[in-house]
């Protein structure tokens, strides 16, 4: 997941190192500390992470695997989304938003969500716009994540949520590198997904979320044409 590995239990254990090397290097890479192309060895990892090799490499399989970086001969290289794929990503992301709003908008009108929920919620948007207006691209791209994964979470489907962590991890690596000079990167305003959310209207959330998405994919598309 995209929440940070000091959370993880760190005891001894070839399988529970393996684990923390994984989470460690999988938040390097999200949080943008290696960028798209960067070639990565197994010894300059156990350096960076003071971690021995075993570990390390397994976390490079599943890294792999989940296709942050990808196998080179050398090592392994940070992987990078072409226009075409980060076009077929943008649109399953999308999918899975409106997915995810309208079960949260649903869980709202059944009553399954608290108010401190929801507050979360509102303040996880409120912070885009923040970060936004201060003009902090990194940390408006950051509170974005964060409005999303939890958008994910309350839709109370633990598949959803994994694969939504899944696609914005990719995102995240190839995006990071470049936030502060690519227009389509700006996070775009919330208040429609939120207020439909807050007013526990599935059909309206839903809806929301999808024109979100496909306004982002669409202005993606006008600066990035896949000939």
């Amino acid at each position: 997941m995209l929440s940070s590995a000091g959370s993880f239990d760190e005891r001894p254990g070839i399988h529970n190192q393996a684990e923390v090397a994984y989470r460690r290097l999988r938040e390097r890479l999200v949080e943008g500390h290696y960028g798209p192309g960067d070639r990565l060895t197994e010894l300059g990892l156990c350096k960076d992470l003071e971690m021995s090799r075993t570990p390390v490499r397994e976390a490079l399989r599943r890294l792999q695997s989940d296709g942050l970086v990808a196998s080179t001969g050398r090592g392994v290289v940070v992987s990078s989304l072409t226009p075409e794929e980060m076009q077929h990503a943008m649109q399953l992301q999308g999918a899975l938003d409106a997915l995810a709003a309208r079960l949260a908008a649903t869980a709202q009108r059944d009553g399954h969500l608290s108010p401190v929920q929801l507050g979360e919620l509102k303040t996880a948007a409120q912070e885009v716009e923040v970060r936004a207006e201060a003009g902090d691209a990194t940390g408006a791209w950051h509170a974005n994540l964060a409005f999303h994964m939890m958008l994910a979470r309350l839709a109370g489907n633990p598949l959803l949520t994994d694969a939504l962590d899944r696609i914005w991890a990719r995102f995240a690596v190839g995006s990071l590198a470049n936030i502060n000079r690519r227009s389509d990167l700006t996070p775009r305003d919330h208040g429609a997904i939120l207020g439909a959310i807050l007013d526990g209207d599935p059909d309206r959330a839903e809806i929301a979320a999808a024109e979100h998405a496909h306004e982002a994919a669409a202005k993606y598309g006008q600066e990035h044409p896949v000939d």
